[in-house]
């Protein structure tokens, strides 16, 4: 729905903004790691890199290809190759994502322009958290953990990783997203 609403305004000349709130590392594709491979940014095997965006491109260029045929074919428009949102044009006029400051690897790639960076979306106040109880008197570390409003999605994924989860020595706040249990 995205896609479309960001093709109709751009197509009318209204003026809009592209949001994310997902890893920085597919804004600038340039002296960075590829995107959701989980290789090191400082020091990072760069021959390692080029074949995770290999297989990447040989796995998901098809599928984007055919979405571009399947969006023209319903009278759409034609779709630029976006390889790290895929299927989402970038706003010619501003784009904004959030993500934590130290996790931007700014140093390594700057922001392309008309893009701005936020460390949240969410406003502070009247936000007070407090460590639930049972949690409180635990040993370990508490770690706040989520995959995501896509991971988060896959339930089966999810009980697997709190199963693995629960025999850690240290205790966890498990963000499931709005799926129930």
């Amino acid at each position: 729905m995205v896609f479309f609403i960001n093709f109709t305004l751009g197509f009318l000349g209204v003026p809009w903004i592209f949001s994310t709130s997902v890893s920085p590392l597919g804004i600038s594709l340039k002296n960075v790691p590829p995107v959701f491979g989980g290789y090191a940014a400082i020091d990072g095997d760069e021959i390692l890199w080029k074949k995770h965006d290999d297989k990447f491109e040989e796995v998901f260029r098809p599928l984007f290809e055919d979405f571009k045929d399947w969006v023209l074919e319903r009278g759409g428009p034609e779709l630029k190759y976006n390889k790290f949102h895929f299927w989402l044009e970038y706003s010619p006029y501003a784009n904004i994502y959030m993500y934590p400051e130290e996790l931007r690897y700014t140093s390594l790639r700057p922001d392309p322009p008309n893009w701005h960076a936020f460390d949240s979306f969410v406003r502070e106040e009247n936000t007070k958290f407090e460590i639930p109880k049972e949690l409180d008197r635990l040993p370990g570390k508490l770690i706040y953990f989520s995959m995501g409003s896509i991971g988060c999605s896959e339930l089966g994924l999810m009980r697997r990783l709190v199963s693995i989860l629960q025999h850690s020595p240290h205790r966890f706040i498990v963000s499931k997203g709005m799926l129930p249990s």
